[in-house]
């Protein structure tokens, strides 16, 4: 749902303006009207002549606007030509009419196949009045992207669940997706909607869109590739998808824009008109109508999806969600953020703070004797992993250490202290920055890579972990220092999730530990053959290691985990796969990471007893989806 008062702000100026905005475009066009060109428009007759002298004029958008505002016909003739709505066979479309338009898009013909062939209409089975709905298009190895509105039409919310609507019969609709229904072309593609994996919410804060899903088939076209970045106005992009005839527009200005041809796929070029910051959709000017609903707006340089388009008003403006939130929806894949905190508006809001050697100054670091008998960093050892070969020495902040990979340039480990009983509750407040006591290219910031790429910065020392002390000030400092790059790893957005992220504060709850204190060592498994994004290696595992006093005995307790993201990491598009936290013995942590604790924490592992480990066998060990599943006795 659009906001009304937003909606008022984006169509103040009508499409009309924009479109004879560009100066050859204008000149082409009024050439055409003061030789009679359109002879098969009879109707621009007699006008035809006062659209020649004020196309002669410099663009004025308040004077285009009140010029052709009288004169209904005579836009709807220069939207068909400046704003055409090209036919497409076999993914190319047709040459435009217009000599100005055809020398912007024909470059980008044969380039733009593909896309093109990856967009479809959906349609439906025993729906009570209507054989198709809108349009969709694939974005991963078997998700589509619609909007909300479409889907609401065969689907609907049960509990968390979203269903196939039934007809007036009792049967279920059910959906397809065919990826031509070209003109004249009697060729298909169809594949079944296997499920509706998420519709949002109708709130303001919303976008139109939903996610389906279909069965993984050899024969599906390529996944569509979302822009990394916001388009800016002024662009040109194009949309695809299947206009339908709409009741709600004029008859007659349609036949003339559309040639009384509707429900088949085509290739409507256009300029981006704005992108305002703070909502989640921006403006075109392309020529559209209601079973347009779901195309994908295409960048007509890239082929990169821009927006999904989603409504407009005709002779005014049309709307699309950017590609921002679209891709934010689809990396954290909770299918549930509704609020403009949740959804952020894109990196837009993202602000690097500097800081200076001055600012880190006097960090005493992780304290080994933190929790009474000594507990040291490991070291690395021989077999450990690509990247953390020559690791240096550690960079202390308050109450955490890290140890960083040279060769990753990314955190080989980290090792915090945490009490329980001085810990601060804190609003959290993003300082993202880099640690001026190393040069920058030492580490992986922002601009370089979080930035474009669909990774989260991955905190190792979590924010909430070091936030303590007898005083306000210390707690806040050492929040503050978690946001420094030298404590990021990339991270898919859906690893941030509760077993994980909350394993400290389950120690510290259910565990009978002495004076609330623990040590957590955090850091990433760094492989060889890690995928590579924009030149940096990604990691698929995590290590945690959590060490505490038993209170009955007085003795180390420690218990180890793992994480994988693997399945989850992005290729072409996006994948999504399920991920766990493990609870294991520390020799795995010490294997896979190529580390090595001392004894007396090896010692104190509660899965270090032979019997133990024998009985876990060589597989995952075990899995942890709540407080109940840790163990913090000694497996005998």
């Amino acid at each position: 749902m659009l906001n009304s008062s937003d909606a008022k702000e984006l169509v103040s100026n009508a499409r009309i303006a924009g479109v004879i905005a560009d100066r050859p475009l204008r000149d082409e066009i009024a050439a055409i009207a003061a030789s009679g060109g359109w002879t098969r428009f009879p109707e621009l007759n007699a006008s035809a002549k006062m659209v020649a002298e004020h196309l002669g004029k410099a663009p004025n958008a308040k004077a285009d606007e009140r010029f052709f505002d009288s004169r209904a016909i005579s836009e709807a003739i220069i939207h068909a030509f400046g704003r055409p709505v090209l036919h497409i066979k076999d993914g190319v479309f047709e040459q435009a009419d217009s000599k100005e338009i055809e020398k912007l898009i024909s470059p980008h013909r044969k380039k733009l196949v593909a896309p093109i062939s990856s967009v479809g209409r959906l349609e439906l089975m025993d729906h009570d009045t209507m054989e198709w709905v809108g349009t969709g298009w694939r974005i991963d190895d078997d998700l589509l992207v619609t909007n909300r509105h479409v889907a609401l039409v065969f689907g609907a919310q049960q509990g968390k669940r979203f269903l196939f609507r039934t007809n007036t019969v009792g049967r279920y609709v059910r959906a397809r997706i065919d990826f031509r229904e070209e003109h004249r072309v009697p060729d298909f593609s169809e594949f079944n909607v296997a499920e509706i994996v998420w519709i949002a919410p109708d709130v303001d804060e919303a976008p139109d869109m939903a996610i389906l899903k279909v069965h993984k088939d050899a024969g599906l076209p390529k996944p569509l590739s979302l822009a990394t970045k916001d388009v800016e106005a002024g662009e040109d992009i194009a949309v695809v998808g299947y206009p339908a005839r709409d009741s709600r527009n004029d008859a007659g200005l349609m036949s003339r824009i559309f040639g009384d041809v509707y429900d088949v796929k085509r290739f409507s070029p256009g300029k981006v008109q704005a992108v305002p910051k703070g909502v989640w959709h921006l403006t075109h000017d392309c020529t559209t109508l209601g079973g347009n609903s779901g195309s994908a707006v295409l960048g007509l340089g890239s082929g990169q999806v821009v927006g999904l388009h989603f409504g407009g008003q005709f002779r005014k403006t049309n709307f699309a969600v950017k590609a921002s939130i679209i891709r934010q929806l689809l990396r954290q894949r909770s299918w549930v953020p509704v609020s403009r905190t949740e959804l952020k508006f894109g990196e837009e809001a993202f602000k690097e703070v500097k800081r200076t050697e001055a600012d880190l100054s006097g960090r005493a670091g992780y304290a080994a004797d933190f929790l009474g008998p000594r507990v040291s960093m490991p070291s690395f050892t021989k077999s450990s992993g690509a990247g953390v070969k020559g690791a240096g020495s550690p960079l202390h902040y308050m109450h955490f250490s890290i140890v960083m990979s040279p060769t990753r340039r990314l955190p080989a480990i980290t090792a915090v202290n945490i009490d329980g009983a001085l810990k601060i509750k804190l609003k959290r407040k993003d300082t993202w920055g880099y640690d001026p006591r190393i040069k920058k290219d030492t580490q992986v910031g922002h601009a370089e890579f979080y930035g474009p790429e669909a990774f989260d910065k991955g905190h190792m020392v979590r924010r909430e972990d070091p936030g303590w002390g007898d005083t306000e000030k210390e707690a806040l400092l050492g929040e503050d220092d978690t946001f420094v790059y030298t404590n990021a790893v990339p991270q898919m957005p859906q690893l941030n999730q509760r077993a994980w992220l909350s394993l400290e504060d389950y120690v510290l709850s259910n565990a009978k530990t002495q004076g609330f204190k623990i040590s957590v060592f955090t850091g990433p498994v760094y492989r060889s053959d890690d995928r590579t994004y924009s030149g940096i290696q990604v990691p698929e595992d995590f290590f945690k290691v959590v060490v505490a006093i038993d209170v009955d005995s007085g003795e180390l307790l420690v218990s180890a985990y793992m994480l994988s993201q693997e399945g989850m990491m992005p290729e072409e598009g996006f994948r999504y796969g399920p991920f766990k936290t493990y609870q294991v013995p520390l020799s795995k942590v010490e294997n896979e990471a190529g580390l090595r604790f001392s004894a007396a924490v090896r010692a104190a592992d509660v899965f270090a007893g032979q019997v133990a480990t024998e009985a876990m066998g060589s597989g995952r060990f075990l899995v942890i989806e709540g407080p109940s599943d840790i163990v913090l006795r000694k497996v005998k």
